[in-house]
This record gives C-alpha cells, structure tokens and sequence, in this order.
C-alpha cells in the first residue's frame, strides 16, 4: 500500500480508465444520432442507450462475486478485450445489433469498473482512500471534458463508419496498455484475492450503510442519466447551438471540484451528511433549470450545479460504503452500491424516454 493517492502505479489505473471511458463518453453521444438515422423513436432511443446501464446494474453483483474469488487481474483484462471486440457490432446497421452491443458493453463496463475501484482501494492506504477514490472517480469524468464535444465535432464532418473505427482503435490501445502494465509489482498485489463468505451470509440486506447511500445514489442519477441521453436532441429540437458548450462546462466544474475537493471526504469512514445535503439540492436545482426555455445563461447556471453536484456525491458515498462494508466480500457489496448508481442512470434513459415522448423535454426534465 502506498500513502499518495498521486503514485505511480495509482496514475496508471487511472490512465488505464480515462482511456476506457474516453471511448464510452464518445459512443453515448454519438449512438442517439446514429440510431436516428436507422429509424429508431425517441422511446427506443431510450431503450438502446438505458440497455448498458440496466445491464450493468445486474452483471455488478456477478462481477463483485468473481473479483472477491479469483482477484481483479483476469477480471479487467478480459473485459478490455471483449470491449474492443465489442466495438465491431456498430458497423452492423441494425437497430436490434446496436441494442445488444450497448447490452455487452454495460456488462463490460459492470466487471471493468468493480476491479478498478477494488485496485484502487487495496493499493491505497485507509488515509488516502477518499482522494483516491475522487482521483479514480475523476479520471472515469475526465474524458467528459473533451469526449462529448470532440463526438459532436466529429459527428458534422466524419461519416459514422469513420467514427466508429476510431472508436475501435481506441478500443485495442487502451487493452494493449492495460496488458502492458498490469505485470508490474504494486498492480499484481492490489489484483490478489482475499478470502470469501457465502453471498447471502453478508446480510446486506439489512445494512443500512449501504442501503440508504444506494438509493441516495440511484435517485441523483436519474438525473444524470436524462441529461447525458437526452438534453443533446433536446437543445438540437430547440434550436440551440449550446449543446457542447453545456457538457464542456458541466465536466469542467466536476473535475475541477472532484479534484480540489478530494480532501472533503470522509478518511475514516463518517457519515459525510451535510456534503450530500448540499449536493443533492444542488442536482435538483440542476436538472430544474433544464425544464425551462433554453437559454445561454440558464444552461450555464444548470451545468455549475449538476457539475458540483456529480463531483462529490458519487466519490462520497463510495467512500463511506467502502468503509461500512467488510474486507471479506468487499468487492461485491462495493458493487451492489455501483448497480444502484447504473439503474439509476438506466431509469434516466428508460422510463424519461417515454415521459418526453409523451409529453416534452421540459416536463421531463421537470
């Protein structure tokens, strides 16, 4: 264990994810586009991008499961390679092989981000687990600073086939750099197994620790869900040429506060109450200013709150579950915790998609 959360081997996990998560921003925003010019309704839209998040919520407990028995290392390596693998089903011009490609990569990304976070936390010291968290947490935002507005630039002037065989690309270096460092020392420990109890003898279901920061979780990312899926057809259907300038602000905002405020999280397991009142009101207040008519300054004030918000709620949470929950099974308790943050996100796509169709963006959003 080291006690800088700035290390070496820590700097390459999280080189490691922002190169996996560069590649899942640029996709989430291209696909809704891409799936428009198959056919596809605003409900279906929904369906195809809340698929990933859904799927992820129940691959998580299978993946803590696998970790906690047969350590992190196979586990994130065989998921970058199918990952990659993955990528060729966009070729394919078929609504039904898009939906089951986005299923496979919320599986994928289910198994890869449990064993990162596992890595982080075992090579870490208790004192810096919090920053290491938010830094592991800030590189999984890290590519929303150019990912989405690098895909929207790219999307007026390269064919999709073009964009997805960057996609592909960008697929197989980051399993080639995955492979490349994962044999080194620091990393092979913190990819150990630890021992084991049966699932169900953890009694997870009546630990309030992790229940309740769970469904804190859950709720603040329907929202997050609905911007991510829907405000960029929102704000083309208004007319409004700020689409990217949004997300460049939103992502600037979080990292910057995901980064500055690493140190207020708790480092011995407290309950950070007072910092998830604040950035709950905050996501609300958020996602509300995205109900009324679209306008420079209201998308700005918007993107400041869900970017503080986003920042500090999820590296909090998961840093008190972290704590709360034993050694022994950590891997998939961590996870039952991630599957709630993924359905979530899954409810912002699934169940909004037919709230906008029906009515509008705005109630939606409302």
């Amino acid at each position: 264990m080291t006690n800088n959360p700035l290390s070496r081997p820590a700097m390459q996990v999280y080189g490691i994810t922002i190169l996996f998560y560069s590649v899942v921003y640029m996709v989430l925003m291209i696909l809704p586009f891409h799936a428009i010019t198959l056919g596809a309704s605003k409900t279906e839209i929904g369906m195809i991008m809340g698929v990933a998040m859904l799927a992820s919520m129940f691959a998580r407990p299978v993946a803590g499961i696998l970790i906690d028995r047969y350590g992190t290392g196979r586990i994130f390596l065989t998921a970058l390679s199918i990952f990659a693998f993955s990528l060729c089903g966009y070729f394919v011009a078929d609504l039904w092989v898009v939906g089951g490609v986005r299923l496979i990569q919320g599986v994928i990304a289910a198994f890869f981000s449990t064993a990162m976070e596992i890595i982080t936390i075992r090579l870490l010291s208790d004192q810096v687990r919090g920053q290491g968290l938010s830094l592991y947490s800030l590189a999984t935002v890290l590519p929303t600073t150019f990912g989405p507005a690098l895909a929207l630039y790219l999307k007026d002037l390269l064919p999709m086939a073009w964009l997805f065989t960057l996609f592909l690309i960008m697929g197989a270096c980051t399993f080639i750099y995955a492979l490349v460092i994962s044999r080194q020392p620091d990393l092979l420990a913190a990819q150990a197994r630890t021992p084991v109890k049966p699932v169900f003898a953890t009694g997870f279901w009546r630990n309030r620790n992790l229940i309740v920061p769970s469904l804190t979780m859950m709720f603040a990312s329907i929202a997050n869900g609905a911007i991510f899926t829907f405000l960029p057809l929102h704000l083309e259907a208004a007319h409004s040429p700020y689409g990217s300038l949004y997300f460049m602000t939103q992502t600037v905002v979080l990292v910057v506060c995901r980064f500055a405020g690493r140190r207020w999280l708790p480092f011995d397991g407290s309950s950070p109450t007072t910092l998830l009142l604040i950035t709950t009101l905050l996501a609300a207040a958020g996602t509300s200013l995205l109900a009324f008519p679209v306008s420079l300054l209201l998308l700005l004030l918007a993107a400041l709150c869900n970017g503080v918000a986003f920042a500090l709620l999820y590296p909090a949470l998961l840093t008190f579950v972290s704590f709360a929950v034993t050694e022994q099974n950590r891997a998939f308790l961590l996870a039952l915790f991630i599957a709630a943050a993924d359905f979530g996100f899954a409810l912002g796509a699934l169940a909004m998609g037919p709230l906008a169709e029906r009515f509008s963006y705005q109630i939606m959003y409302l």
